[in-house]
C-alpha cells in the first residue's frame, strides 16, 4: 500500500455563533483538513447546521460528522440533508455514520437501542439507501427488512461524485461493513487496548480485498499532550499521544507505518497544543 498523507481533524466548538466561527478560522489557519463534530445529545452543537454554518466563513476546510447515529435518523431524510451539506459547503464534506459508541444518549432520549446484529442489519440496509441517493437515480424503491422507500425523489444531489462516506467501527461485524463499503474507516478502541489495532486491522484487510488500498484510516485521539500541553484531562480514555512535539511525530509515524493510519484527530481543546504536530506533517 502507498503511503497516504498525513492530514488532521479537529473537533469543533462553540457555543455561539462568534466562538463557533472563530473556532472554524483557527482550525483552518493552525492547517488542520477537517473541522469535524460527534453526534451526541451532549454540549455541543448539532453536527449538519454547524457545520454549514462554518463553510461560510472558510475557503479549504473539510467538514466531518464523527459519526452520525443510524438510531437517530431514517436514511431518506439523512440522505437529503448529507446531499444538502455537501452542496452548502461546496463538496467539503465527509459523511461520517455509525451504529452509536453511546448507549447513554439512547438511555436520555427513550430511542431504543437494539441488538448489534439488528443495528448492523439496518446499517447495511441505510447504506444502500445512501448510495442510491447520492448515484444518478433520479427516485428510490427500496423494500427491505427495515426500511421501505417507494418512489422518492432523490434530490439534490451532492456535489461530490461519490460523496465521501466515513464509517466508525470497533467489532468484526462492523469492520467488516466498513471494509467493504467505507472511504474512510474510524477505527475505535476495542477491548483488547492498544494491540488490538492489529487485530482490528486485519480484519478490515482481509475483508476489503482489492479496495484496501483506497482507504483512508483515521482514529481520534482523546488523550493528547504535546510538550506538556494542555494538562491531561482525558488521560485513559482511548489512544494516547503524550510527548515532546518530536516524540508525538514519531509516534504518529509508526502508527502510519505499522497500522497505515494517516488521518489523525483530536478533540476541540487541543488545537493550539498540537498545532506543532501538525505543522510538521500536515501533507507529508
Amino acid at each position: 500500500m502507498t503511503q497516504r498523507k498525513f492530514r488532521f481533524g479537529v473537533s469543533g466548538r462553540g457555543d455561539t455563533l462568534a466562538q463557533w466561527k472563530d473556532f472554524a478560522h483557527k482550525a483552518e489557519n493552525l492547517g488542520y483538513a477537517s473541522l469535524d463534530l460527534p453526534d451526541h445529545f451532549a454540549r455541543q452543537l448539532a453536527p449538519l447546521p454547524a457545520l454549514v454554518a462554518a463553510a461560510q466563513v472558510t475557503t479549504t476546510i473539510r467538514f466531518a460528522t464523527t459519526m452520525l447515529d443510524n438510531d437517530f435518523r431514517h436514511p431518506a431524510m439523512l440522505a437529503k440533508e448529507a446531499a444538502t451539506v455537501d452542496v452548502l459547503t461546496e463538496g467539503r464534506f465527509e459523511l461520517g455514520i455509525g451504529t452509536g459508541s453511546q448507549p447513554h444518549d439512547n438511555e436520555m432520549t427513550g430511542i431504543p437501542l437494539d441488538p448489534p446484529g439488528v443495528r448492523v442489519e439496518r446499517m447495511i440496509e441505510f447504506l444502500k439507501i445512501l448510495r442510491l441517493h447520492f448515484g444518478e437515480q433520479e427516485s428510490i424503491d427500496f423494500d427491505g427488512k427495515h426500511f421501505h422507500l417507494k418512489d422518492l425523489m432523490a434530490y439534490p444531489k451532492p456535489l461530490q461524485r461519490p460523496m465521501p462516506i466515513m464509517m466508525g467501527a470497533r467489532g468484526p461485524r462492523m469492520l467488516r461493513l466498513a471494509a467493504r463499503e467505507a472511504d474512510i474507516i474510524g477505527v475505535l478502541p476495542g477491548d483488547d487496548g492498544p494491540e488490538g489495532l492489529g487485530k482490528q486491522m486485519a480484519v478490515i484487510r482481509e475483508a476489503a480485498g482489492a479496495r484496501y488500498d483506497n482507504i483512508e484510516f483515521t482514529r481520534l485521539h482523546f488523550d493528547v499532550q504535546v510538550d506538556g500541553k494542555p494538562e491531561r484531562t482525558q488521560a485513559g480514555r482511548g489512544p494516547s499521544l503524550v510527548g515532546s512535539t518530536h516524540e508525538v511525530v514519531e509516534q504518529l509515524q509508526k502508527l502510519r507505518e505499522e497500522h497505515d493510519v494517516s488521518y489523525i484527530m483530536v478533540i476541540g481543546p487541543q488545537i493550539d497544543a498540537f498545532a506543532p504536530v501538525v505543522a510538521k506533517l500536515a501533507g507529508t
